[in-house]
């Protein structure tokens, strides 16, 4: 309890701002790696004590510090903390973290206990530290709320619930909110007015438009300190209004999350409150189409199928044949509850949302059974819109688990792979314009995945940053963030 203690002792809001300072030194770092630098104690003094050794600064922690910070103290403290200070309390939370941690453990079965740590652990950072996928999910957000249903009248028109509520465009809300994010990169508070540039001027962006959208963004301290969420509230509403009533940007990785993803998260919230109904097969509706236009943009027509509507209750979506492989793919739009991003999360809901996916699996058996091999290798994907970091290494032998749990059915793994929309894309781009090294990659995913050989990695992000395959090329002929 040493953390808690102290942490209460310092004033909230100067720990809020050297926190935020922090990230933003993280985040505009260059390396690939969000741990950037870590500080050396050993030349601090505190009384007597000479502190010695060092750790660590990452993103994600700072993020749940933040938390703790509103939670135990408030802006009338009169210690003001430096940064040796608040490093010192940063020390202190890792270990009382780590307690907590260990804590859930204790109360998980044997057979949970490695799935519940790892699966944690990816959801919580592994975002931070490959922010890059922020951009990429923002342009395919743009495509599915925005593009699709304005060129497809089976879909809703999402987006206008956004253009009722600010009166611009979606195109011009998608770069006012990255322009909420660039702001945040070099101040630690949103202080209007701002010097609106003559090429978003151009765009109808000023001042007023700006802080209307950051409304979405603010919490004041008490509603974070009672919320359910705790720390994930603040990833909803990463800037918190002080007691000086000023609004202070808590984490720039926040910011970018939230910059990036929100034209989701907010069209979701405004188009239930209009029009009541569920979102999810209306989404899965306009990802079937941005699937389709993907594979329409790589590959002749004749080499690949999406099978009738008529059949889908007991097959998959698409199939996809290539010289020495046929992929049958079966498309699921579920998204994570932010509540479940964590270290510490409901193992039973987690549970509860895989099991969506054995219905998934079963439709890739079913269909494998009706078509014709021709002497070629099956493959089963399940893709998803969401990022899971680690389907196949860790939540692939969970569904199993889950299964066999409820039945004593048989179900068939092999050859069965999850994968993730933007891996997806790449994987298309392969077998288009380098067949070569998509069967070479192929090989070695069939083989460490029959080994459980996950010494190399065995996700398809993994295998093809081994051999060099690191550009998404469908996704960079998407506008991203339609700044041009």
């Amino acid at each position: 309890m040493i953390f808690l203690n102290n942490i209460k002792k310092y004033q909230l809001s100067r720990l809020l701002e050297i926190s935020s300072s922090f990230s933003q030194r993280l985040f505009n770092n260059e390396e690939p790696i969000a741990r950037i630098f870590r500080y050396d104690q050993s030349r601090f003094l505190r009384g007597s004590y000479r502190l010695a050794g060092s750790t660590y600064l990452v993103p994600w922690f700072l993020v749940d510090l933040s938390y703790y910070a509103i939670k135990c103290s408030n802006d009338f403290r009169a210690n003001i903390p430096s940064e040796h200070d608040f490093l010192n309390i940063y020390r202190q939370f890792l270990k009382y973290d780590e307690q907590l941690t260990s804590s859930q453990y204790e109360k998980l079965k044997s057979t949970d206990k490695l799935f519940y740590m790892l699966f944690g652990l990816s959801q919580k950072s592994f975002w931070f530290q490959e922010r890059h996928r922020l951009i990429s999910m923002n342009a395919r957000f743009y495509e599915l709320l925005y593009e699709i249903p304005k060129h497809h009248t089976t879909i809703p028109q999402f987006y206008r619930h956004i253009e009722n509520k600010y009166k611009v465009d979606f195109e011009t809300y998608n770069i006012s909110s990255i322009t909420l994010l660039y702001i945040s990169l070099n101040n630690l508070y949103y202080r209007f007015p701002y010097n609106i540039g003559p090429k978003l001027g151009n765009r109808n962006i000023d001042n007023d438009l700006l802080s209307t959208m950051l409304l979405d963004y603010i919490e004041d301290y008490g509603n974070v300190r009672k919320n359910s969420l705790e720390s994930k509230q603040l990833y909803l509403t990463p800037v918190v209004r002080t007691s000086r009533n000023e609004l202070l940007a808590t984490s720039a990785f926040l910011i970018a999350r939230k910059a990036t993803t929100n034209l989701y998260w907010e069209t979701r919230n405004l188009y239930r409150k209009s029009e009541g109904k569920e979102l999810n097969q209306m989404l899965g509706g306009s990802f079937e189409i941005y699937v389709d236009e993907l594979l329409a943009h790589y590959l002749p027509r004749h080499m690949y199928e999406r099978l009738p509507e008529r059949r889908k209750h007991k097959t998959a979506d698409i199939v996809i044949t290539t010289n020495d492989y046929r992929i049958i793919t079966e498309q699921k739009f579920s998204m994570l509850n932010i509540s479940l991003q964590d270290t510490v999360f409901d193992i039973e809901k987690v549970d509860n949302w895989l099991k969506s996916y054995i219905q998934a699996v079963k439709q890739l058996g079913e269909t494998s059974n009706q078509i014709d091999h021709n002497n070629k290798i099956i493959i089963k994907l399940i893709l998803f819109f969401d990022e899971l970091y680690i389907a196949d290494g860790l939540i692939k032998e969970r569904i199993l688990h889950l299964y066999k749990e409820e039945t004593a059915e048989d179900i068939d793994l092999s050859n069965v792979f999850m994968i993730d929309i933007g891996d997806y894309e790449v994987l298309i781009y392969l077998i288009a314009h380098n067949e070569g090294m998509f069967n070479k990659i192929m090989r070695v995913k069939l083989e460490r995945d029959s080994k459980k050989d996950y010494s190399k990695g065995v996700e398809f992000n993994q295998i093809f940053q081994e051999y060099g395959v690191i550009e998404n090329e469908y996704i960079k002929t998407k506008k991203l963030f339609r700044l041009d």
